[in-house]
């Protein structure tokens, strides 16, 4: 037991043994909005989790709050460990899955008595970053904040009566097989360029996805080859259960010199009858979904969407921020020196208003990232103006909406715009700003 909390009930880690009641618990618990039924597709994620299926998770990755007096499981907090990329720069990030309260016990601080565990766990493990997909505002509470963005593309509809383009001569879609995960490798790290927070899978983890889940495991994904020739020129990916009534495209990639057009009217049919046998006997699919594939994405070049869906975002938690920046700090180095600002020598200290970051600079490198804190002390009313006094922060942002900077979520812009005390004192530290954290598109499919 790692704490009793009162009332009979007892936080611990999970067991083997709580494979069964586990899965049963996270069904039951986080099924569909309004679904009358639990989640057969969350039951089997959360055995195959239980059942130590995943890569880097076991068991004891659990906690668990049981009722002493029933044996019942009240209350789960799973934390699987990764590494993702910021800018290509490898970080350790703790994800915090499948959180679920009987619905009468709710209220009474279990989940926050978890996290306190949790986070613990993260520390020891060197986590710069932990991230949680999750519902809205209530993971705020434990210190997340919505900081990275998530999905925001498209919607396909197939029109009545207008019947799809015929797939390019040469063109094919087939399950792909072991032998494809060395370009799947590949393909995906070049994929990758394009986005800020990533998530690089070596051949292991493309192992993984192809045989490791089971069959009805919500987090597994089908994946396909795209064949120009019989040649292997791109990969496609999709969920095993529709969004409303519609398939759900998650990735979709090419290999350079290869048409995004072609490849595209080669998906289609496919994708349409993925639908089709989705929906069994209730009717023919009419529309895809390429929300996952987030706002930005070289196939909106070549085939035009004429709706979209708002984008959401990760939760997500920095929890020494200094730290962080110290682990990125080649990442940052890079944007610098692509920036005017290349060379820059100078300090450049961030208020948090309780706490802050300073970062010193020499010729454009991160000599020094430290914790600061901004003096208390000082006299005069604070507005915001250039300042001589080194204890004043060059620029300060408000509660969590730093990382929504860090993460790219936001722009410095489109941050002082939403907060009027996001201050920026100097046009040298909004030009430092801008060119260390520009907004920039992720494309986090986490290992599940």
């Amino acid at each position: 037991m790692i704490r009793d909390l009162g009332d009979g009930l007892r936080l611990r880690a999970a067991t083997p043994a709580d494979a069964d009641a586990l899965a049963a618990f996270v069904g039951s618990m986080l099924r569909g909005q309004d679904a009358d039924a639990p989640s057969a597709l969350m039951t089997a994620w959360a055995r195959d989790l239980a059942e130590g299926r995943h890569p880097s998770f076991r068991p004891a990755d659990t906690t668990v709050v049981v009722d002493g007096r029933s044996g019942a499981l009240v209350s789960c907090l799973h934390l699987l460990s990764h590494t993702w990329a910021y800018g290509g720069v490898p970080i350790a990030v703790g994800q915090p899955e499948l959180i679920a309260t009987a619905p009468e016990r709710r209220g009474a601080g279990l989940v926050r008595a978890q996290f306190e565990v949790v986070h613990g766990w993260s520390a020891a493990r060197g986590h710069r970053l932990l991230a949680i997909s999750g519902i809205p505002w209530y993971y705020r509470q434990f210190g997340y904040e919505l900081a990275i963005t998530r999905g925001g593309g498209p919607r396909v509809r197939l029109e009545p009566d207008v019947p799809l383009p015929p797939v390019p001569a040469g063109w094919a879609v087939r399950a792909a097989r072991a032998e494809d995960v060395p370009f799947l490798v590949e393909l995906s790290a070049v994929a990758a360029a394009r986005s800020l927070v990533t998530v690089p899978r070596d051949a292991a983890l493309w192992r993984y996805e192809l045989e490791g889940k089971s069959a009805g495991s919500a987090a597994r994904r089908e994946i396909r080859m795209l064949e120009r020739d019989g040649a292997r020129v791109g990969f496609l990916l999709h969920a095993i259960e529709p969004w409303g009534a519609m398939p759900v495209i998650t990735g979709f990639e090419v290999t350079a010199g290869v048409s995004w057009r072609e490849a595209w009217l080669t998906a289609l049919p496919y994708l349409f009858g993925v639908g089709d046998a989705m929906a069994g006997g209730a009717g023919r699919c009419t529309a895809l979904t390429l929300w996952f594939l987030g706002e930005e994405h070289p196939l909106y070049g070549v085939a035009r969407f004429q709706e979209r869906e708002e984008a959401y975002a990760w939760y997500a938690r920095v929890p020494d921020m200094a730290a962080f920046l110290r682990a990125v700090t080649p990442a940052l180095e890079r944007r610098l020196a692509a920036s005017p600002c290349a060379g820059h020598t100078g300090t450049l200290a961030l208020g948090f208003y309780r706490d802050g970051v300073r970062l010193t600079l020499e010729r454009g490198k991160l000599a020094v990232v430290e914790s600061w804190r901004p003096e208390i002390t000082v006299v005069g009313l604070e507005f915001g103006r250039p300042s001589s006094d080194p204890r004043r922060p060059l620029a300060m942002f408000p509660d969590l909406t730093f990382p929504q900077l860090l993460l790219g979520a936001r722009s410095l812009v489109e941050l002082e715009k939403a907060f009027p005390d996001c201050v920026v004192r100097t046009p040298e530290a909004r030009a430092l700003l801008d060119a260390l954290f520009p907004k920039t598109p992720s494309d986090i499919w986490p290992v599940l």
